[in-house]
């Protein structure tokens, strides 16, 4: 009879989402940790469709912590090339979609990082901090968005040595738009 290999390999596959889920904190994977321990446990049905939401999930969990892990490295390069990063702020710019960074070393200018929870890409760009109102210094701002351009190439080595990737995928010329 065909139904039990196949019902042995549909209880395999969802031993093995079950394993993969167990690995995530989320509600939504713990609720379907629950789905595939009770399928299991009635062993009949289709259940293939349980598999296809485990993947589903999976892949979603996957996405977003790897997301969580990209923002914290670069939180951490961000940190040890001399920016302000306190608690919180990994939070923030989740919720808020974005963050400024400021450095101590270059007063009235930071970086801003933005990018929601969800985000596969976020933008990273050179900021003026202080009176929005006062007049800006068009070659100093030029000068800092070169010097960001160089940290950016550290930022980028940083991360790889975590293991982690950060690649440019649009850049605009130093001193093409005023400094926002």
């Amino acid at each position: 009879c065909k139904t039990g290999p196949v019902r042995a390999r549909l209880e395999r596959d969802l031993a093995e989402r079950h394993a993969e889920l167990s690995e995530m904190k989320s509600a939504e994977a713990a609720a379907l940790r629950v789905e595939i321990e009770q399928a299991i446990a009635r062993a009949g049905g289709n259940d293939q469709d349980l598999v296809k939401r485990a993947d589903l999930l999976i892949e979603t969990e996957v996405r977003s912590m790897a997301a969580e892990e990209r923002r914290r490295a670069v939180l951490e390069g961000l940190a040890s090339l001399g920016y302000e990063v306190s608690e919180g702020m990994m939070t923030a710019w989740v919720t808020g979609g974005r963050v400024v960074l400021r450095k101590p070393a270059n007063p009235g200018y930071g970086v801003e990082l933005s990018g929601g929870q969800q985000a596969d890409i976020m933008q990273v760009r050179a900021v003026g901090i202080g009176d929005p109102a006062g007049a800006r210094d068009t070659g100093r701002d030029r000068d800092m968005e070169t010097i960001w351009c160089n940290e950016f190439e550290r930022l980028q080595a940083l991360v790889a040595k975590a293991g982690g990737n950060v690649s440019i995928e649009s850049a605009r010329p130093v001193g093409q738009y005023p400094l926002k």
